[in-house]
């Protein structure tokens, strides 16, 4: 059995090139229609349609930012306000014109200030995926991990703080630190 060795993610050029390569394996049921797409003033790394029809604009980077998040944001903002196009743009590509488009940020590492900003967002942040890539004994594999970024809540003062709201919180943690020990092995 030949172990996985982690490969350093320099350039987000690469990564977009590796995402158009593997964009079903992002969600299922999610299809690469365009790269490198503009949407306004900015440009978009991946226009993808998902499995209900709905426009995803997919940003890449290698450090996911602010900038990131809002690069992401903008491009999902001009595509609603310009859904007549989607038809003119990209014929035949089956995207609900009454659906409304949603982003994906895909990153090698999502940056504290990132992170912090997709929680403030809540419910209207971008969908937040992790790309790792390894070399294989039979060429590049991509692992993708899920970001689960919760909107932050003021704990419940201590006398209204249910055990069960104290062991579900540390069961979060626990498993969140698992997750990062398991990253830290391949770093």
């Amino acid at each position: 059995m030949k172990a996985l060795k982690r490969r350093a993610v320099s350039d987000a050029g690469e990564l977009a090139r590796v995402l158009a390569q593997c964009a079903s394996e992002l969600e299922p049921g999610l299809r690469l229609l365009q790269r490198a797409a503009a949407a306004g003033e900015v440009s978009v790394d991946l226009l993808c349609v998902d499995a209900s029809r709905r426009l995803v604009v997919v940003v890449s980077e290698v450090v996911a930012s602010p900038e990131t998040v809002l690069r992401a944001l903008e491009g999902v903002a001009w595509w609603r306000e310009h859904t007549a196009l989607l038809e003119r743009m990209l014929p035949g590509a089956g995207v609900d014109p009454h659906g409304a488009p949603r982003a994906l940020i895909a990153a090698a590492r999502f940056g504290d200030r990132a992170l912090r900003l997709l929680r403030a967002l809540g419910a209207a942040a971008p969908d937040a995926v992790e790309c790792y890539l390894f070399e294989g004994a039979e060429g590049l594999v991509v692992a993708f991990d899920r970001v689960v970024v919760a909107p932050g809540t003021r704990p419940p003062a201590a006398a209204e703080a249910a055990p069960t709201d104290e062991a579900q919180r540390a069961g979060a943690l626990v498993e969140s630190l698992e997750r990062l020990r398991f990253r830290e092995v391949f770093r």
